[in-house]
């Protein structure tokens, strides 16, 4: 077994490639979190009504729905760095559009597009964590990427709160300003290697030993040769991926992730709304100000498994993290029904903590370690798209549901999702911790 897939050490070359997936997930983060604060003083400027608000958080969900089916295909079929430039373009064409919006219609399509090239990068960010980074710290990586999106969103709450105090039309500037990290991300992507992971799958050696001498320039001739006899493996339909014990994998990868995002961003889009209408925040600042300190806890989450996914494994994470949300949830719909403000507060720290340790990280990785090189991106943009559903179906259902409903039973409905993905997961596990990805492919 070859350095690159057994031992901890990483070369500049994949340092800055991981650098690349976390920027792109801090652009996610920052992207999806500004629009819980843009809902503040947009809603009070246009009048939305409930219709209006779900379909407008709804549209970068269905333009990522779009882009991680197409995207993953992309990726598999012409390579990892293929998309790397057009989708950054393409968000800085759509947060331009959102933040010079003279009417909803511009926005939607503005949004739709954002959307579109969030999901184009999902499956390319996760297949560059699973194929640039050694075993042995795949799962520690895979959790400083996810670590990315929560300091993306924290950018953006504390940014879009910044920005509340100049006026009615601050939703402008914070939907521009999103611009500016995909900036940075095109400039640190230039040069970026291809995988050689897919180079060798697709029989073009002499690329894959001069991406893996730019991935790691210290290795040797005869390393790199060793590196690229790991990687070799006759290619398989895809028709594998409808037996029984790969059927297995994709119901693992993708159902979890369709019930975080279910659960997730309903929340996680709407929730300084709620405090606001609900008089749980005395204004909109303090809404925003409490959404930033639940992100921090997630982000503690993060910072608590991350040393030890790889020895504790994601199965038993991801069961523990869903049940803490499950508790989290169930505790804010009693408190919640018994205005009770105190308890609202430590049962969102609890959910957030249970995203953290768990699911926030652990889906991403599954949808991508446990899957052959030529279909990884794919499955990846599969599970993207399917989550993306979830995502959207809570975005529209959620402001009706809630104004139906009553805010604790939609909770306890939400807690029923989780507690169902605690429950697949045991039933599907398969644990992919310190197994090489060509390891993994052994079915």
């Amino acid at each position: 077994m070859s350095r690159y897939s057994s031992t901890p050490h990483q070369d500049v070359g994949v340092r800055r490639a991981l650098g690349a997936a976390m920027l792109g997930m801090l652009l996610d983060g920052y992207d999806l979190s500004i629009m819980a604060v843009v809902l503040l003083p947009l809603h009070s400027a246009w009048h939305l009504h409930a219709a209006e608000t779900g379909l407008l958080m709804g549209m970068a969900l269905i333009g990522s729905l779009l882009g991680g089916l197409f995207g993953g295909f992309f990726t598999d079929r012409f390579g990892r760095r293929g998309l790397l430039t057009p989708n950054m373009l393409l968000y800085i064409g759509g947060a331009l559009l959102s933040a010079l919006s003279p009417n909803l219609s511009m926005l939607f399509a503005g949004r739709l597009l954002t959307g579109i090239a969030i999901g184009l990068d999902y499956p390319l960010v996760a297949t560059i964590v699973a194929e640039y980074t050694p075993s042995a710290l795949r799962g520690n990586r895979f959790a400083r990427v996810n670590m990315a999106w929560y300091v993306g969103a924290l950018l953006s709450t504390a940014i879009g709160w910044s920005l509340l105090f100049i006026g009615s039309d601050s939703w402008r500037w914070m939907l521009g300003s999103a611009a500016l990290p995909a900036l940075a991300l095109l400039w640190l992507r230039r040069g970026l290697p291809e995988s050689p992971r897919w180079l060798v799958r697709h029989e073009r050696m002499p690329q894959a030993d001069l991406a893996l001498l730019q991935l790691h320039p210290e290795s040797t001739t005869a390393e790199r040769q060793a590196m690229l006899r790991d990687f070799a493996a006759p290619s398989r339909s895809w028709r594998i991926l409808i037996q029984k014990a790969w059927l297995r994998r994709l119901f693992l990868s993708i159902f979890p992730w369709f019930c975080l995002d279910v659960v997730g961003l309903g929340i996680g889009l709407y929730f300084p709304l709620v405090l606001r209408s609900s008089g749980f925040a005395p204004s909109d600042a303090a809404a925003a100000a409490i959404n930033a300190g639940i992100l921090c806890i997630s982000l503690l989450g993060i910072g608590y498994m991350m040393p030890r996914i790889d020895r504790w494994g994601r199965v038993p994470l991801q069961s523990t993290g869903f049940l803490f949300m499950t508790a989290g949830l169930l505790l804010f719909a009693l408190a919640a029904a018994q205005n009770w403000l105190s308890g609202i507060y430590v049962a969102s720290a609890i959910y957030a903590l249970g995203v953290g340790i768990g699911p926030g990280v652990t889906v991403f990785a599954f949808a991508t370690e446990l899957f052959p090189t030529e279909y990884r991106a794919s499955v990846a943009g599969l599970a993207t798209g399917i989550s993306r559903a979830g995502a959207l179906l809570s975005a529209l259902l959620f402001p009706s549901l809630e104004k139906t409903w009553g805010l604790p039973r939609l909770l306890v409905l939400l807690a029923a999702i989780s507690l169902l993905a605690v429950w697949v997961t045991w039933r599907y596990g398969v644990e992919p911790r310190q197994k090489s990805l060509e390891d993994l492919e052994k079915v």
